[in-house]
Order: structure tokens, then sequence, then C-alpha cells
């Protein structure tokens, strides 16, 4: 099973990949702004992985006594 951190990072390329894929020239304003929603869904579902995974950290450390 791949840890928050590996799935935040392929979330990302995701995220990326919507981002680089934005067409180009005369398009209409709503598809636009529909792909860039889209991205930032896409990203804060990324941001939200990656908390998980500090928390998994930070839990691990006190469990150990480490902090």
């Amino acid at each position: 099973m791949p840890s928050y951190r590996e799935l935040a990072q392929r979330t990302l390329g995701q995220a990326a990949s919507e981002l680089n894929a934005m067409p180009q020239g005369q398009v209409v304003a709503a598809e636009i702004t529909a792909r860039a929603a889209k991205a930032q869904a896409i990203a804060t579902v990324a941001a939200a992985q990656a908390l998980l995974e500090m928390g998994d950290i930070l839990r691990e450390h006190l469990t150990r006594g480490d902090g």
C-alpha cells in the first residue's frame, strides 16, 4: 500500500497534467475556469494527503517517545 507521501506526489502529478492540458488560443472562459477548478481540487486532495503523511510521522514519533 502506498504511503500518503507517494499518493500526494501522484496526485500533484495529476494536477500538473490537468494544467498542462489547458487549451490554448480561442477558448471559452467557462472551460478554462472549469479546468482550473478541477486542477485546484486535485491539488487540494494532494495537500490533504501530505497532511495525513505528516500526521502519521508525528504519531509514530510521539508513540516512540521521540517528540
